[in-house]
């Protein structure tokens, strides 16, 4: 990694906006115009989020999520995303991420993934659906925030998810979902 001399300046700004998109589309925030050291970290503006492909198994939900660079720069990720639920309204709903493995979340050893202009990077992740709950009934998302690891804002689309947890009717915990750290895109 390249150091900066104290005393340097990093010349540019960045223009943040939010777009949402569709599931199976692509959102990206911002136009990155910061000058930045080959192999720092991502920032959101840097990054497209592309929902990929999913699948269901035995009332579990399992989801592939990707991130692009969208930059003229090298940059590096790793560990975990963070993830929000919204409302239709936009407001917050009970959002509980775990880190590690589900049924539908394989083990991935956490590292640091390179990724070069257009290059990408995914992660796992995976709930439990209604079945087994009876009649309880979780709130559904109309879009979702995504934090890039160790990155300051998030990339919003849209995506309707409903995940249980818990195990049981007894024990219900309405959002919660289970991510993997980032891994190279095949």
């Amino acid at each position: 990694m390249r150091r900066i001399a104290p005393g340097s300046r990093l010349a540019g700004t960045a223009v943040v906006t939010s777009l949402v998109v569709g599931t199976g589309a692509v959102a990206q925030v911002g136009s990155p115009a910061l000058a930045q050291a080959p192999g720092a970290r991502c920032s959101s503006s840097q990054l497209a989020v592309r929902i990929g492909q999913g699948g269901v198994a035995l009332g579990h939900v399992g989801q592939v999520v990707s991130f692009s660079n969208t930059s003229h720069a090298a940059c590096t990720l790793h560990g975990y995303p963070g993830l929000q639920m919204l409302s239709a309204q936009g407001h917050p709903i009970r959002t509980q991420v775990l880190r590690g493995t589900a049924y539908t979340v394989p083990a991935v050893p956490k590292r640091t993934v390179t990724l070069r202009p257009g290059a990408r990077a995914s992660f796992d992740l995976g709930y439990d659906d209604a079945t087994g709950y009876e009649n309880d009934k979780c709130p559904t998302s109309a879009r979702v925030e995504i934090t890039p690891p160790n990155a300051y804002r998030s990339i919003t689309v849209a995506w309707r998810m409903q995940p249980y947890g818990g195990g049981s009717v007894q024990h219900l915990r309405c959002g919660q979902v289970t991510v993997s750290p980032v891994f190279p895109a095949h």
